[in-house]
């Protein structure tokens, strides 16, 4: 299983090697956009664990979910979703490079997946023939 550090660094590489792409290829504002979508996907997944630690965490103070602990995830999510509106509204990022950025997290799932995959063939024994 890859671990959530080795995911977030995999994303923070990915958005910049994609940010300096569309730096080249399309444009400034696009390598912008790119980079916001890497922050914020990267910051909603730090949130994310932090969040859930916390959830299980009163979970077992208290032999069963508090309150604030369900509603943390959830209120997560709209704090996200709003600032991802505000701005796009008052700061008009540019939505390609924006989802680029954002795919980014994706990517890096993916890698990290395979790459841990791969090392437990690896590591695996092989088993002997009678």
């Amino acid at each position: 299983m890859p671990t959530l550090r080795s995911i977030q660094i995999t994303n923070v590489v990915l958005v910049f090697i994609s940010a300096g792409l569309l730096a080249y290829f399309v444009s400034n504002a696009a390598a912008i956009g790119c980079l916001i979508g890497g922050a914020v996907v990267v910051g909603n997944m730090f949130l994310l664990a932090a969040l859930g630690r916390f959830a299980l965490a009163s979970a077992g103070k208290h032999g069963g979910a508090t309150l604030l602990g369900m509603a943390a995830l959830p209120l997560k999510l709209l704090l996200f979703a709003g600032l991802i509106y505000a701005v796009f509204a008052q700061a008009h990022i540019d939505g390609l490079g924006f989802a680029f950025g954002v795919l980014t997290q994706v990517s890096a799932i993916i890698i990290e997946t395979g790459r841990t995959s791969l090392r437990a063939k690896t590591d695996s024994p092989v088993p002997e023939e009678l």
